[in-house]
């Protein structure tokens, strides 16, 4: 008997997400990578709202239920449709939770409170989805732990999976410098992010050569420009969003990026987006010290500086070091571009995730047919 066929592995990525963002990209890219076909099962809920999205998804999947899943993976956001994914596919199933709705809407931004019904809502939500799942995924371990101290669901359920970042979006490069010195902050001013720490440290370092710029907006813009104009900073550049394309350019013009440095319980759970941006593309970066950071590393040491966090004068302290030390910046940027290179890629980061599945979520990765 002889080998006659082997079939390409194939994932389901299912849900109502989108395949754009950043967490998505990243792992859909890392699945193609390691030799996968994403099979995409999904509705946009801008376009189907309520529970229309429900009945669309259903549609969905009749469309696709002819092939062979070896994998079936809901994308965030996922919380409300992990129990339709349980029962259309009739299997465990790889839940990406990602990011706790309870803990971000109702300690970290702060939308709600957990008394109120949508907060009891988004309590719920986590546990049931966690608990209908075979598998899930957050970004950090100190996620896991929240999980399993929260909702009271076995360890064994989870599984670490980083954020990373797309290396064909973000690498090193260089642009025109304009000759001062930048220091560059990207985000959605969520309270986790600690804006108004970096706004204190640019008071702290008016009479210094440097420029921050804020590119972005979100939940506490108005508060922060508000700011800005009462402490009268003349260092200060905000920056509207801007294109996902055009972001590097951004990043690769400073000389200092910044990650986060807020006191939420939440922004010690977390190494945001922004970091593996500026990780990938080889710049020095400056973030608030944490456990989710310091276990991203371990055993070895951050190749990033720390500092405490909501402490700006840490903050600006950290920033006058470094931009009186440019080898100092070198050594950290070749650093942080090499432990991405490393382990952060796409497909570094679903090669890892792929290795710990249980045989019971992940079927045969290559059937063979034989005559």
């Amino acid at each position: 008997m002889k080998q006659v066929d082997r079939k390409t592995p194939e994932v389901c990525f299912f849900g109502i997400y989108d395949p754009s963002y950043s967490r998505n990209r990243v792992l859909i890219r890392g699945f193609e990578e390691n030799g996968f076909e994403v099979v995409p099962c999904r509705v946009d809920p801008r376009e189907h709202r309520g529970i229309s999205k429900f009945f669309f998804l259903i549609r969905e999947y009749f469309r696709i239920r002819k092939h062979s899943f070896d994998l079936v993976v809901v994308a965030f956001p996922g919380h409300t449709v992990v129990w339709l994914a349980r029962l259309l596919f009739g299997r465990p199933i790889v839940f990406d939770a990602f990011v706790s709705l309870y803990d971000s809407n109702v300690f970290d931004r702060k939308l709600y409170s957990a008394a109120s019904l949508r907060g009891r809502l988004d309590w719920l939500r986590d546990y049931t989805s966690a608990r209908l799942a075979g598998i899930v995924l957050l970004d950090t371990e100190a996620h896991i732990d929240y999980f399993v101290r929260t909702f009271g669901l076995p360890r064994e359920k989870f599984l670490q999976v980083p954020v990373g970042s797309d290396e064909r979006i973000f690498y090193p490069h260089d642009t025109p410098r304009t000759g001062e010195f930048i220091v560059h902050f990207h985000g959605t001013f969520i309270p986790l992010h600690g804006v108004p720490y970096i706004l204190e440290a640019a008071r702290l370092l008016t009479d210094e050569p440097l420029r921050f710029r804020i590119v972005g907006g979100g939940q506490e813009y108005r508060r922060v420009r508000e700011e800005a104009a009462k402490l009268g900073l003349t260092n200060v550049d905000f920056v509207d969003s801007v294109p996902l394309k055009e972001l590097p350019g951004l990043i690769a013009s400073a000389q200092v990026c910044l990650g986060i440095f807020g006191d939420t319980e939440k922004a010690g759970r977390v190494v945001p987006n922004k970091v593996f941006e500026c990780m990938a593309m080889g710049k020095p970066i400056i973030t608030a010290d944490s456990p989710a950071i310091r276990a991203l590393f371990a055993p070895a040491a951050p190749p990033l500086v720390l500092v405490p966090s909501a402490d700006a004068a840490a903050l600006a302290a950290a920033v006058r070091a470094l931009s009186r030390d440019s080898v100092r910046r070198s050594e950290l940027g070749e650093a942080a571009a090499a432990f991405f290179r490393a382990h952060l890629t796409p497909r570094a980061i679903v090669a890892d995730l792929l290795a710990e599945l249980p045989a019971s979520i992940l079927r045969g990765r290559a059937k063979s047919y034989t005559e």
